[in-house]
């Protein structure tokens, strides 16, 4: 507990970096230390809700002791304690000794705060403040307050304790003056922003006569000034206190704030217009509150106001589509990326009762591309496409422009809607400018949508922009690729179906492999002739002519297309090598590795893909000393990273050729590796992690596989993950049944276990 209390008195000077220590400190020093060197990791076991792990004072002192152990006993490869952070430490001292918590000076209360504040633990933040509100003297009950109120902690700020830390400034009304307007503005702001709460009204007792005090303090536009007056902060605030005043049925004070906002001009004359028969306040305040927001160009909020009249039953009234609608176009005139945010959601919720005109959905995607609005465009489009909307309207795709950027981006994101999109484009017979057609194909090809990219290559093969289209490199090297792998595949099927048939679609698998191999051969020939004659090409053109016989397993014809540039005098570039590299590895991987010797005699610098494309086939080849040398070469590299093929074969490679015996020391060079290649890249590939954690499992090292699941599966899933929640249940078994069998430290055991269960 000691121990605990020095970490958080620590925290005055401490600095805390991101980056994880992944080692226990083997040098005598104290565990806070240890805290300031490492900083605070990953928080996911932390939150307010988490029980917390099995600590006391005797465990911090042994796991702050030097260690006793050789380099070559089995320890764990990372610290298991890096999530003891700070904030931890301040969860277990206020569980065993909550009064010794007022020994904590402010300015480290205020530095934890700051610190739950960017990790969004709202419950650990209440708890925060009421032990200031609680344990400190009255004195500074006040100033604690004053500066929480005033910093960016506020809008996490449970709307309880809120509440509380207003009741306790209006014990002395005086010290509600001292907020600045930025500070009111901040407080509305985040009421109005809250979900619905048990405190709002009594929030809302206090909150109003400020708010109210402020607005009218406010001096009023006149002359010129008015032209190009822009309204406060507080007004934009004042329009989102007003909604949830409706929302809470607080109609006076909302009929108080509104008069003054219409008398002061923040809400147009012209935004307030009566309805024949609309006897609602609500949808009469709602209403001008929307178009006062759109002539403010506060697009967003002015959807936030409107999403609440578009849920009235059973269906919105005329009035309330039409404002609607006239919202949605204001929000496509010189748009942001959040106004077609706001664009897009009005169009998805008032489409079940009107949807709306085409030209709208036509006009969104252009001025998304404008802006590069890539991912509401394709929240748009997802929507238009969906079952349930398909039901009853079809709006358009984009033209023009439009169209293939929005394909492009859904093809980055690997998205199913590419197939879909570019189907249209083949089916529609739409018009795709000439320079985006190459990316368009070759797009589609390298996702592997072959039929659709064979149907839109033979059409736009053909015409008077043809030359422009079959010439382009990239799109050969693409279609080359898909098309000589279908080819293999249906060879691979014929081979293995040798001697074993007759099968009845023997003649339709034959006749595949005809057809694509007889495709693949006219996209060559097509390129050819498009640069013909080919000794006269340039460099790009040559390379990708020779990479492309390479492809298929014409070498002859390889090497003499490279023949040329040598005989222009050009030298192949480190991209040239690593396509022959490729080639020559996936055939002879030590052959490979003695041309990457040459070249680094002879001053070409190999790089990550070099190594890795040998590394790769070293390991189809079962070479493991040779893949062992690559791998030593490519952690003397500096700021590399492998490819994800080159992990997956490595991490895979590695563990599958290692016999039983070996089997846990595999697994432990496997995470030094893993870590020298650099822990960004592998988290990315979270298929790895769980390789692995089952390869730990497998080889009854629950030591080692805990270290994986931490270290590159816990904060890269849901917590409630199925798979993750299975991963977590088999670790902890297997724990359990070494530490019933004194093969692991209590101690060490205790703190996994309470990981693997912080948040069950």
């Amino acid at each position: 507990m000691l121990l605990c209390r020095r970490i958080l008195f620590h925290l005055e000077f401490a600095t805390f970096p991101r980056t994880p220590t992944n080692i226990l400190p083997t040098s005598t020093r104290s565990f806070a230390s240890t805290l300031r060197a490492n900083g605070p990791q990953r928080h996911t076991g932390s939150r307010p809700d988490a029980p917390l792990p099995t600590l006391s004072a005797s465990l911090l002192q042994q796991l702050s002791a030097p260690s006793n152990r050789s380099v070559d006993h089995q320890e764990r490869p990372d610290k298991i304690t890096e999530r003891l952070s700070d904030l931890q430490a301040y969860k277990h001292l206020r569980t065993l000794d909550r009064p010794s918590l007022a020994a904590l000076p402010l300015p480290s209360y205020f530095r934890l705060l700051k610190r739950a504040s960017r990790l969004e633990l709202g419950g650990l933040i209440s708890q925060l403040i009421d032990d200031i509100l609680e344990l400190f003297p009255e004195s500074q009950h006040v100033p604690a307050v004053l500066a929480i109120l005033s910093s960016s902690i506020l809008p996490i700020v449970p709307p309880a304790t809120i509440l509380v830390m207003l009741q306790h400034l209006h014990r002395s009304p005086e010290q509600l003056d001292r907020l600045a307007r930025r500070d009111v503005t901040a407080l509305v702001r985040t009421f109005a922003d809250a979900p619905p709460d048990q405190a709002d009204l009594s929030l809302v007792e206090l909150i109003f006569p400020l708010l109210l005090a402020h607005l009218r303090k406010l001096p009023q536009p006149d002359g010129q000034a008015v032209l190009t007056y822009q309204p406060p902060d507080i007004i934009h605030a004042s329009f989102a206190f007003l909604d949830k005043l409706l929302n809470l049925s607080q109609q006076q004070q909302a009929l108080e704030i509104f008069q003054i906002l219409v008398n002061s001009g923040n809400i147009p004359s012209e935004a307030v217009q009566t309805i024949p028969d609309l006897q609602d306040f609500a949808l009469i305040v709602r209403s001008s509150l929307v178009r006062a927001s759109t002539h403010w160009h506060w697009r967003p909020l002015a959807g936030q106001i409107l999403s609440p009249l578009l849920k009235t039953a059973p269906s919105p009234s005329p009035p309330t589509i039409s404002l609607t609608v006239d919202t949605i176009y204001a929000c496509l005139s010189h748009p942001t990326a959040a106004d077609l945010g706001a664009c897009r959601s009005l169009i998805c919720q008032i489409h079940p009762f009107s949807p709306v005109p085409n030209g709208v959905v036509r006009q969104f995607y252009t001025v998304a591309e404008e802006i590069d609005a890539r991912q509401a465009a394709h929240a748009l489009y997802s929507f238009t496409r969906s079952e349930e909307t398909l039901k009853t309207h079809r709006y358009p795709c984009p033209r023009g422009s439009s169209l293939p950027w929005l394909l492009r981006h859904l093809l980055d994101e690997n998205s199913y809607h590419a197939k879909e999109l570019g189907q249209e484009v083949l089916d529609g017979n739409l018009i795709i400018r000439p320079e985006s057609r190459t990316h368009v194909v070759g797009g589609l090809a390298s996702r592997g949508h072959a039929t659709l990219a064979r149907a839109l290559w033979d059409r736009f093969a053909a015409g008077k922009d043809r030359q422009q289209f079959i010439k382009d490199p990239s799109l050969m090297i693409r279609m080359v690729s898909l098309f000589h792998h279908l080819v293999k595949r249906e060879e691979e099927i014929i081979e293995k179906r040798a001697g074993k048939g007759p099968f009845l679609d023997d003649e339709l698998v034959q006749q595949r492999a005809e057809d694509f191999k007889s495709f693949l051969n006219l996209v060559l020939s097509e390129f050819a002739q498009a640069h013909s004659p080919m000794a006269a090409a340039n460099h790009q053109i040559l390379t990708s002519q020779a990479r492309a016989f390479f492809i298929v397993g014409q070498f002859v014809q390889g090497f003499d297309t490279l023949k040329l540039l040598l005989q222009r005098r050009e030298l192949p570039d480190l991209y040239d090598v690593n396509v022959t590299l490729t080639v020559m590895a996936e055939h002879d991987p030590r052959t490979a590795a003695q041309l990457i010797k040459r070249m680094t005699d002879r001053g070409l610098q190999p790089d990550h893909i070099t190594f890795g494309t040998v590394l790769h086939h070293a390991l189809a080849h079962g070479d493991m000393e040779l893949v062992d040398e690559m791998v030593n070469r490519v952690r003397e590299m500096k700021n590399s990273q492998l490819s994800y093929k080159s992990i997956v074969s490595l991490v895979r490679g590695s563990v599958a050729f290692s016999p039983d015996s070996t089997q846990r020391a595999k697994l432990h060079s496997v995470f030094s590796i893993i870590k020298s290649i650099g822990r960004s890249t592998v988290v990315a590939t979270p298929h790895i992690g769980r390789y692995l954690v089952y390869a730990a499992l497998r080889a009854d090292d629950p030591l080692m596989a805990y270290t994986f699941w931490d270290f590159l599966l816990k904060d890269n899933a849901p917590w409630n993950d199925r798979e993750q929640v299975f991963q977590r249940r088999l670790i902890t078994v297997h724990l359990k049944k070494h530490l019933k069998g004194k093969w692991v430290k209590e101690d060490h055991a205790q703190v996994m276990l309470s990981q693997l269960q912080a948040q069950n």
